[in-house]
Parts: structure tokens; sequence; C-alpha cells
């Protein structure tokens, strides 16, 4: 198992804002729809090499409960399933492993310096469903 690339993902007061920063300040092409930045306050940017997310709220909600972060850092698995019952068996603290709305099958933990790392793949399982806040 093996971990192929890896997003930052900020958390950001004004989606908008920090949208016309990155795209016109730094030259980052944003590659989601209007519906999707409209709805999720979620925007995905390039630039050459480099690929960031930004997020207005306090980001994925998992059946536990909300996780708030000023940054994560999403890592794509070959195998988020055997990753997560790995870290699980080593008794990491993660969250339940759940498919999301927008249809990736993730967890998430902290390190030991509370870095939020999210581990996600595609999935075309329905999402599970988590409790209103």
């Amino acid at each position: 198992m093996q971990l192929n690339n890896m997003i930052s993902m900020l958390n950001v007061a004004d989606i908008e804002k920090s949208l016309d920063f990155y795209e016109n300040a730094l030259g980052f092409e944003r590659l989601n729809t209007d519906e999707e930045l409209k709805n999720w306050k979620w925007a995905s940017l390039k630039s050459g090499k480099v690929s960031l997310m930004l997020t207005q709220n306090k980001g994925p909600v998992h059946p536990e409960g909300e996780h708030d972060f000023n940054v994560a850092f999403y890592f794509y698995p070959d195998d988020v399933v055997a990753l997560h019952e790995k870290l699980s068996k080593e008794g990491y603290p993660v969250t339940n492993l759940i498919v999301t709305f927008y249809r990736m099958k993730e967890f998430s933990l902290k390190d030991p310096d509370g870095h939020f790392l999210s581990f996600g793949q595609d999935t075309d399982e329905p999402p599970t469903e988590c409790k209103e806040h």
C-alpha cells in the first residue's frame, strides 16, 4: 500500500476573496464547477504541477462530528480501506471510514502535533448518513 498524491486544503474565511487571490495574484486555475463552489463552498485549484483545495467551512463532516482545522492534508492512498484497517489495528485515533456526498471513501486523523490528515479514494458507493450540526 502506498500514498499516490497529497493536496493541501486551506480553510478560508471567504471563498470568493481567496479564489480571487489565488487566481489573479498567483495564476491558479479553478477546476471545479460553479455549482460545486456554490453548494459546497469548496474549490480545487491547479497551477502547473501544484494542486490546492480551498474550503469555507470546518471541513468534512463525519458521523462523530465536525473537525475543525486551518489546513488539512488530503492524501490519496491506493487502498484507503486497507490503510484505515492498518491504522485502526495499530491503535491510531482514526475517524470512521465513510463515503462522502462528493463520492470519496475517506477517514481522518490528527498527527502528534494536531495536523489534520484526511485519506480518500474515489468510490461509486452511496454516501454514509451523517448527523447534522
